[in-house]
């Protein structure tokens, strides 16, 4: 092992001799050159060229002999290894030679080598340090041999014998110095390569083990006779001694794609040949027999001559590599089966707005049948065609596109994700909702955008629709509300015009929500189930006449359908229909219908209407939301009908209540008008008669007197066949059955008649008639009855207007009617009384007789109600024109007998 270094080689302390620093220097410039040499070879020329740069001037190579010749001995301990140490040993050593010298010639007189110590000194000095103390020691040697040896001593002399003896010590040194330097400095250079030497190939030793790869070195037969850990890992014990011909088989070397390697070109091969084989791929088995990828270079190993006598191979697994681009290969093809899965559009953008990618979804959704062409168009270009506009329909500008959006950085999520809307190159119009982000590389730098555009045009259609459905369903039960408290028909009257307005206005909605062509309600009689209908609408104005003309008929639920249907509808179920399958195909279809949908308006169990819908001869399936929107739809209207007919119910309620209170206050005022009108003639009659007994018995009275008394009596038992003939005609016409008798007969003779009788009962009165004498007004009725309604005219007029004031009678004649007309100059009527006069039992309050020449008796208030319901039998008309304070007319008319189109009969 090597010993401590010499003092004089340790830097640190700024003793390292110079000829040291130069070896170093010298030799990291060879190795630096060496290094430059294996990069770029230099001729023989160049190299000598350079060598002698390298060494600097021809005077400079003495010295750097002479400083790589001095050296110290490497057993001097540390203090005392100095190049300065060896000049004074060499100095001290030939003092203690001369002084030896001088005893030994003193001692003995016959001793002639006087040299010979000093010349031993010289030879050890140059052995260990060098040329240069060695130098010194021949130099003090020769002089001191010259001042004190030889004679005279004491005294440098300088004869012949001297020089000569001086010339040959000197010689003698230096050539001692010289080759005895020579020789150590070989010796150590020797020993310092040798331990240079063991160090590199400990080191080599140490490289070779900790190279990761397997490195083996093969001989010239290509047999493995060194191989580091990792070779013996990959290799396996059992494996290092196969030889060349043997290694496919048994290593099984293949290609990457299988096939067996030529053993031609296996790497150990070409490299045994002198070639340099680098980054050969090749497949083989492992020590556990399974595949393995490695890639080898191999390089041939020359010897002196030159000739390659083995082989270095480095062998670099590759198979995690190869497992990693399987696995790289296989994520690439899920990647890339996934993006194309994806059911959203998905676009990948460069940072010039170039589509780089496309998935099928993305294609399919904006109808990109050429893929390469619509990725070859500029961004400008592209956008065109899109027509990229915002969800109001406005244009976007470039910087409100959502690509170019994440292109400066933002992310489109959540609630930030853009809503678009995008016309696709078949032209159809999308809504799109693109969320996405930036696209960054390893270092963060923005390379692009990926864009997620899911079509949400029916999910805004779907918004919208129901947006507009819940408008609708809104709208209709504010209808439903708006239908009034009151009544829209009279009792009776199973479908009023409200209801009828009402209902069209939620089959107009009901049309435009579900997109439908036509819409039409239907009412049920529950009792019956005969269909009455409703609204109709999406039809035109002549087929909406025709449908209804149609529905003019009395159809019943049952009427034309399987037995089935009727009981689905019954059981509160909606109906399908496809009127282009039997049993409809055979049956006209004059609307053009392809499939209706009936939907049942049921309340509680009770079916009460049919809701029907369709979409002419277009084919449509229905879906679940459509029949649940008609259903409500149907819900609703059901309502609408059954309110209507509590209201009516309601109102019916109150007003038989109402009429029975009407009715019992009429009755108490009847029995105490009919006890007074019944009470004053009974009273005459009995005072009458009581008188004419009296009379008799008396035999007083006149005959003359009691005729007047008997023709007094017979007035007033008139009277009272008369109140008891109104009430008998009353009761007839509640019934609807007053008895006449109808006759042709001139209506303008009967007003004659009746107006000369009311002439000769009121001869105080003036009673005009205007009337030709020609005219003829040929009717057929009831003279009698004609008459009585004609006297009840003339006297009302006579009884409730002034004495002096006159009253008109009047007939006039159309082509159809007669009309006779009683005016006075009364006090009049007002507009509400002019209404309830003609009720039965009515009387105008306030109001009192005017006349005093005729009866005060204001009567029962039966006779206009009895005239009413006589005229009305007749297919007349009665009414009343007046002005309060200025008088009545009274009138009625009758058809013509020429324009009578039906006989009546004798009872009515």
């Amino acid at each position: 092992m090597q010993g401590p270094l010499p003092f004089f080689m340790y830097k640190k302390r700024g003793f390292m001799s110079v000829d040291q620093e130069h070896i170093q220097r010298v030799e990291s410039q060879t190795n630096n050159q060496a290094l430059l040499d294996s990069d770029n070879p230099l001729s023989p020329k160049d190299k000598k060229v350079h060598t002698d740069e390298v060494a600097g001037p021809s005077w400079q190579k003495p010295i750097k002999w002479f400083l790589t010749h001095t050296f110290t001995p490497q057993w001097l301990p540390r203090p005392w290894n100095n190049p300065v140490v060896g000049y004074l040993v060499a100095i001290i050593l030939q003092f203690i030679a001369i002084i030896v010298t001088t005893l030994l010639t003193q001692l003995f007189s016959s001793f002639t080598y006087t040299g010979l110590l000093e010349v031993l000194v010289v030879a050890l000095v140059a052995l260990n340090w060098g040329v240069g103390p060695s130098l010194i020691a021949t130099l003090a040697g020769a002089i001191l041999l010259n001042f004190i040896v030889q004679p005279p001593h004491l005294t440098l002399t300088f004869n012949d014998t001297s020089i000569v003896e001086v010339s040959l010590f000197l010689l003698v040194g230096i050539a001692i110095s010289i080759v005895a330097s020579q020789i150590e400095r070989a010796r150590r250079s020797a020993e310092e390569l040798a331990l240079s030497l063991a160090v590199e190939r400990t080191r080599l030793e140490a490289i070779i083990e900790t190279v990761p790869d397997a490195l083996s070195i093969h001989d010239a037969e290509g047999k493995i006779v060194r191989l580091n850990r990792a070779g013996r890992q990959h290799t396996g014990s059992e494996r290092v001694s196969t030889a060349i011909n043997e290694s496919q088989q048994v290593f099984g070397a293949r290609t990457i794609t299988g096939e067996p390697f030529p053993a031609k070109d296996i790497p150990v091969v070409r490299a045994l040949q002198g070639e340099t084989v680098s980054g050969v791929e090749m497949r083989f088995l492992n020590p556990e027999e399974q595949d393995a990828y490695a890639l080898l270079s191999a390089a041939p190993l020359f010897d002196i001559q030159g000739r390659v006598d083995g082989v270095v191979l480095i062998t670099h697994d590759i198979s995690a590599l190869h497992q990693a681009e399987r696995e790289r290969a296989t994520r690439a093809s899920e990647l890339e089966a996934a993006f194309e899965s994806i059911t959203d559009g998905v676009f990948l953008f460069n940072r010039d707005l170039k589509v780089i990618r496309v998935n099928g979804a993305g294609r399919e959704l904006l109808a990109i049948k050429n893929p390469s062409d619509y990725l070859s168009l500029s961004s400008s270009d592209r956008m065109a065609l899109l027509a990229m506009r915002d969800e109001h329909g406005q244009l976007l500008t470039d910087e409100q596109w959502p690509m170019s959006r994440i292109l400066h950085g933002e992310v489109l999520k959540g609630s930030n994700t853009s809503d678009i809307i995008v016309r696709a190159l078949d032209g159809r119009d999308l809504e799109l909702s693109v969320s996405g982000a930036p696209v960054r590389n390893n270092e963060g730098e923005l390379i692009g955008a990926l864009c997620i555009c899911r079509d949400v045009t029916e999910r805004r259609q779907l918004e919208k629709r129901t947006q507009a459905t819940l408008g609708a369903l809104l709208e209709m039960a504010e209808a439903l509300v708006l239908v009034g408290e009151n009544p829209s028909g009279k009792s009776g009257e199973l479908i009023p015009a409200g209801i009828g307005r009402t209902a069209r206005r939620m089959a107009q909605l009901t049309c435009s929500v579900l997109g439908c062509q036509r819409v039409s309600l239907t009412a049920i009689e529950p009792d019956t189930e005969v269909l009455h209908p409703i609204a109709v609408v999406g039809l035109s104005p002549e087929e909406e006449r025709q449908w209804w003309n149609e529905q003019q008929t009395e159809a019943r639920l049952g009427d034309g359908l399987d037995p089935t249907f009727a009981a689905q509808l019954r059981a509160n179920e909606a109906l399908l229909l496809d009127i282009t399958k039997p049993p409809f195909s055979t049956q006209p279809n004059p609307y053009n219908i392809h499939t209706m949908l009936i939907i049942p308006m049921v309340i509680g169990e009770q079916l009460v209407g049919l809701l029907s819908l369709d979409y002419g001869g277009q084919e449509h399936d229905y879906d679940a939301a459509e029949i649940a929107l008609a259903k409500a739809v149907a819900k609703l209207a059901a309502l609408v009908i059954e309110r209507d007919r509590l209201l009516r119910e309601r109102a019916e309620a109150r007003a038989n209540e109402l009429a029975l209170r009407e009715a019992n206050r009429r009755m108490d005022e009847f029995l105490g008008m009919t006890s007074h009108e019944l009470k004053t003639p009974l009273t005459s009659i009995k005072g009458n008669t009581q008188l004419t007994v009296r009379q008799i018995k008396n035999s007083l009275l006149t005959f003359q007197k009691m005729q007047g008394m008997l023709e007094s009596t017979e007035r007033q038992i008139k009277l009272l066949d008369r109140l008891v003939d109104d009430l008998l005609d009353v009761s007839r016409s509640e019934e609807q059955n007053l008895e006449l008798s109808l006759i042709p007969c001139n209506l303008a003779s009967l007003v004659h008649e009746a107006v000369e009788e009311q002439r000769l009962a009121w001869p105080n009165r003036t009673i005009t008639l205007e009337m030709s004498d020609e005219i003829v007004a040929p009717v057929l009725a009831d003279a009698d009855r004609i008459g009585q309604v004609l006297r009840n005219y003339i006297s009302n007029a006579l009884k409730y207007s002034p004495e002096d004031r006159p009253i008109q009678v009047s007939v006039h004649i159309n082509e159809e009617n007669a009309r006779v007309s009683v005016r006075d100059e009364g006090s009049g009527l007002s507009p509400e009384e002019q209404t309830q006069i003609w009720e039965r039992f009515y009387r105008v309050h306030g109001t009192r007789v005017s006349s005093s020449t005729g009866s005060s008796n204001a009567g029962l208030g039966l006779g206009l109600y009895i005239c009413k319901a006589i005229i009305e039998q007749l297919q007349g008309n009665v009414g009343v024109e007046s002005t309060p304070g200025e008088g009545s007319t009274f009138w009625f008319s009758l058809p013509l007998a020429s324009s009578i189109e039906q006989p009546y009969s004798k009872t009515a």
